[in-house]
């Protein structure tokens, strides 16, 4: 009876633990005000990488927005199936401008994010800010992607036709 009345006690504790809070990411800052207020949401991967799906701007209503949580300094996307995609640093060879994409493996995915007043931030080691970059169909990309600046690659100082943003997280409705 003492296992009974633990394992309800257990079960008790844990429906009423709080949930992960959810949030959108929307932009900011940008010195282009076309590129403000835009929400992140999640688009089709490159055909040479059909594993991933990028980090692209859906318009500036939160209706197509993707949702986040955040945790350990991992930002992972709420998915209905409960999948652990998270939000992926990745470097391109040859250029400043890297990928932010989601990324479907779990262990891939960046850590070291900080979400402030000042907005998500990556990790310190490479972090050199946000962008928001406009379509290249020549990629296979159909939308507005958002990339990164990394320290480690030093030209050029923005790619072109980038714009510098910052991205907040913007509380949704649900959470």
């Amino acid at each position: 009876m003492k296992f009974f009345a633990t394992v309800a006690l257990l079960a008790t504790a844990v429906a009423a633990a709080p949930s992960q809070k959810l949030f959108n990411l929307r932009t900011s800052g940008s010195s282009n005000s076309s590129h403000n207020d835009l929400y992140l949401s999640v688009g089709h991967g490159l055909a040479s990488d059909p594993l991933n799906s990028e980090a692209v701007f859906s318009g500036a209503s939160a209706s197509n927005a993707a949702a986040f949580s955040f945790i350990n300094g991992t930002i992972i996307l709420d998915t209905e199936a409960k999948s652990p995609w998270t939000l992926d640093l990745i470097s391109v060879e040859g250029t400043r401008k890297g990928r932010a994409q989601i990324s479907v493996k779990p262990t891939s995915g960046s850590g070291g994010f900080s979400i402030s007043r000042q907005g998500v931030q990556g990790p310190s080691e490479i972090w050199d800010g946000w962008l928001w970059c406009p379509t290249n169909f020549e990629a296979g990309q159909l939308f507005p992607n958002l990339h990164f600046l990394s320290k480690t690659v030093q030209e050029p100082a923005l790619p072109e036709g980038c714009d510098r943003i910052q991205l907040n997280a913007i509380p949704t409705s649900s959470a």
